[in-house]
């Protein structure tokens, strides 16, 4: 016989176990929120926050303004565990809306509007 609260633990690993297996598509756990950004500050970077979660794991993607942000082809540019991180942001070439897009096989799914 069981006590309760072994009960209690093996039902708990076992949802989280049944979690982790069961496909389905893109949930976001956390979605960006708008940031101000003082220019002289210390610190000369940004970060928008996007975290989800999927089975089979979702493939992250940023926009600016409805356009593709290019990691690959501009430096400043990072995405760290789905987050978006701006090296050096400039006011000209960065302030606008950010949108969070998230797929996997399951399908996509896109952020609330974040602005900078």
């Amino acid at each position: 016989m069981r006590l309760p609260w072994e009960l209690l633990v093996l039902q708990s690993f076992m949802l989280c176990l049944a979690d982790d297996s069961t496909l389905h598509g893109p949930i976001f756990i956390q979605e960006p929120s708008p940031v101000m950004f003082p220019l002289d500050s210390e610190e000369k970077k940004v970060k928008l926050n996007c975290e989800v979660k999927g089975n089979p794991k979702p493939h992250i993607r940023w926009k600016l303004n409805g356009t593709d942000v290019d990691t690959g082809m501009d430096f400043r540019y990072s995405v760290v565990e789905g987050s978006l991180l701006i090296n050096n942001p400039n006011k000209t070439q960065d302030a606008g809306t950010y949108q969070c897009t998230a797929t996997n096989s399951f399908g996509t799914i896109v952020s609330r509007e974040a602005k900078l």
